[in-house]
C-alpha cells in the first residue's frame, strides 16, 4: 500500500510542474513572439528533470517495494515455522496454518519503508530542480541589447 500512495505522489509532482509550465507560456502580442528560446528550453528541462527523477524514483519505489514485501513475507513465515516446530515437540498440536505471531517480521517491514522513502526522495529532488528552473528568470523575446 506504501508504495502505491507514493506512485501516485510522483505523478502528482509531475501534474504541478505541468500546470507551472504552461501557466510560463505566453501567446504572441501585436504580432510579436514573447515566448523566447531560452524560456522554451527552460520549461523543457524542467519536464525532463521531474519525469526523469521521477520514472527513477518510480522504478526504485518498484524494486524496494517488491522486495520488501517477499521478504516480510518468508520472514513471517519463517518465524511461524519455528514456532510450529516448538510447540510439535512440547506435545502441542501444531498443525495451525494460520501465522499468529510473526516475530521480528515487523522490523523488516519497518526497514523497508525506510528504504521506499529514500526512494521516493529522488523524484522529490527532480521536482524541486524542476521548481528551481521554472522560477528562473524568465528572457523575453527582445530583451537582447
Amino acid at each position: 500500500l506504501v508504495a502505491i500512495i507514493m506512485a501516485g505522489v510522483l505523478g502528482i509532482y509531475g501534474l504541478i510542474v505541468a500546470i507551472i509550465i504552461s501557466g510560463g507560456v505566453s501567446s504572441p502580442m501585436n504580432g510579436g513572439n514573447t515566448y523566447s528560446q531560452f524560456t522554451g528550453w527552460a520549461h523543457l528541462s524542467a519536464g525532463l528533470c521531474c519525469g526523469l527523477c521521477c520514472l527513477a524514483a518510480g522504478f526504485a519505489t518498484g524494486v524496494a517495494g517488491e522486495y520488501g514485501i517477499i521478504a516480510t513475507g518468508l520472514r513471517a513465515e519463517l518465524n511461524h515455522a519455528k514456532n510450529t516446530r516448538n510447540t510439535m515437540g512440547m506435545g502441542g498440536g501444531g498443525n495451525s496454518a494460520e501465522v499468529v505471531d510473526e516475530g521480528d517480521a515487523g522490523k523488516l517491514y519497518i526497514g523497508s519503508v525506510t528504504i521506499l522513502s529514500f526512494s521516493g526522495a529522488i523524484g522529490l529532488y527532480g521536482f524541486i530542480v524542476s521548481l528551481i528552473i521554472t522560477s528562473s528568470d524568465v528572457w523575453a523575446c527582445g530583451d537582447a541589447k
